[in-house]
């Protein structure tokens, strides 16, 4: 990527300026029978902005670490331990950022 000024948003700033239109515009008016799926298309697009201004590298890959767990392979392994917590709490800073802040 390069540090080339835009004269456009980003991917980001594409999304957050169509969630907050859709907030604006379309959500209020949604039936009740279509408020469920409101909710859910500006919780996608809100997620959606959040991944991408807070790119996923580094996450752990979960499945062979899974199966090592279950092998008993990390008993006791604190490093580990931290290591899980890091990347559960930057999974959710992305997917559900209040249930952090709740917490603190």
């Amino acid at each position: 990527m390069t540090d080339v000024p835009r004269d456009h948003p980003d991917a980001a700033g594409l999304l957050a300026a169509a969630r907050e239109e859709f907030a604006r515009e379309i959500q209020p008016f949604l039936k009740d029978d279509l408020r469920l799926s409101g909710l859910m298309i500006a919780s996608a697009l809100s997620m959606a902005e959040r991944e991408l201004r807070r790119p996923p590298d580094g996450f752990l890959d979960a499945w062979p670490l899974v199966h090592a767990l279950r092998a008993g392979r990390h008993d006791g392994d604190g490093n580990l331990h931290a290591r899980l917590l890091d990347d559960a709490r930057r999974r959710l800073a992305i997917a559900n950022p209040r249930y952090l802040s709740d917490r603190v």
